[in-house]
This record gives structure tokens, sequence and C-alpha cells, in this order.
């Protein structure tokens, strides 16, 4: 039969995407929404770099605004999903993502290499502050094309790095992920994630991480129970 088309060809970023890299003339206060959108995204470690590589914007109106809109793309560059974080501070939602099934997204695709070691992290904002080969799962769990393509691809080494109330998940996929033959590393962050530790940081604890074994898996799931 007929290949299934993938399911995220219907996400668009939204009419009212306005890009960091390309701003258009503004009046006074959208200039200062801007301003105070930029400061977030320094403030969480973004270099002017990475909003322009990742093609990084916000919305100043419509349904997401006052929101910065961080796109992810699939291998081809088409776009397959975006994340909507609130910059307002008196928000009471600070995400609001495109619904859409998200078992087809491999998260920031286009930049992976499937031979080199791969990171998985939940968030983008961790995802962002790692840099190199990470994936963001957008929140705990793997989707199906993800572990497909983990499962197929030449990459020897995973390195899980989800945030302490994903143990259960994490622990989960470290498993599935071995007995496909792949070396895995659960990486300890200590309550923190990604985001907060930074950097160098992270690439220290990476360097400072065993391959994990079945034994090891087991003896953190009784302290979980």
């Amino acid at each position: 039969g007929k290949r299934e088309e993938v399911i995220y060809n219907q996400v668009q970023l939204p009419k009212e995407f306005i890009s960091f890299s390309n701003l258009p003339e503004l009046n006074k206060v959208q200039e200062i929404l801007v301003r105070q959108a930029l400061h977030f995204l320094k403030k969480r470690g973004l270099s002017k770099e990475q909003i322009q590589k990742y093609n990084i914007g916000c919305c100043l109106e419509g349904e997401y605004e006052n929101r910065i809109i961080i796109p992810s793309y699939d291998e081809n560059g088409r776009l397959n999903y975006f994340m909507a974080r609130s910059f307002d501070i008196d928000s009471n939602r600070k995400y609001k993502n495109p619904s859409v099934q998200n078992k087809d997204i491999i998260g920031l695709e286009y930049f992976i290499n499937w031979e080199a070691p791969i990171i998985l992290v939940e968030g983008i904002f961790d995802a962002l502050t790692i840099q190199r080969n990470v994936i963001p799962l957008f929140d705990k769990t793997l989707s199906e094309a993800l572990m497909k393509k983990l499962v197929l691809s030449d990459t020897e080494k995973v390195y899980v790095a989800l945030d302490k109330d994903a143990q259960r998940e994490a622990l989960q996929h470290c498993q599935t992920l071995m007995s496909f033959g792949k070396e895995v590393y659960l990486v300890e962050m200590d309550g923190k994630d990604a985001n907060e530790i930074g950097f160098k940081n992270f690439l220290n604890i990476i360097e400072n991480t065993y391959p994990l074994t079945f034994e090891k898996i087991m003896s953190i799931k009784l302290k979980l129970s």
C-alpha cells in the first residue's frame, strides 16, 4: 500500500511569528516586548548564534501572544513541531504547544548526526543548552519514530538525561535501547535539569558517566519502588 504520509505536515508556524534574526519594523511597544523576549533567552544562556541557528522568534499577538517560538525541523528541514514559551512573568501557562500527534516527531532532527553519540533530554531549553547532537523529547516518553530511528541508526552510544521525575521512564528507555545492543548511559543530574546545570558542567558529568548494565538498572529500580 501507499506509505502513510507523515501526520506532522499539519504543523505551521503561527502567522504572527517574527524571527529574531529578521525583525520587521516595530513600534515602541513591540520593541520593548522583543527586548523582553531576548532578555529571557539570554538568561537561559542562549547566544545570538543559537537564536539564528534554530530560527527562534516570537509572537507579539494572536493565539501565541507574548511567547517565544522555537521551531523544530525534521531531517529534510520541514517544520515538524514548535514550542511556544511565554516570556511574560505573569503568565499562568508557561508552555503552549501545537496539538499534533507527537508519535512521529523527532525534536530538532535536522541537526542530528545519527552516527555519533546522541543525548536525550526532556525540554527544549535543555537541548539548546547542550547544543551537541541532542534530542528533546518534549515530555517524558520517546516517540515511536525516535525509538525506531535510534535502534536502526549507527549510533552506538545513547545518553539519557531526563529530569528526576522521569526516572522510571528513563530506565525503561535505557533497557529497551540496551536490548537492541546500544551502549546506554544514564546521566545523573542531582535533581536539576540540563539547562540549570549548564553546558560545561553537563559535559563534565557525561565524561564521568559509565555505561549502564542490567544489574545497575535493577538496583536503581529497587530504590525507586
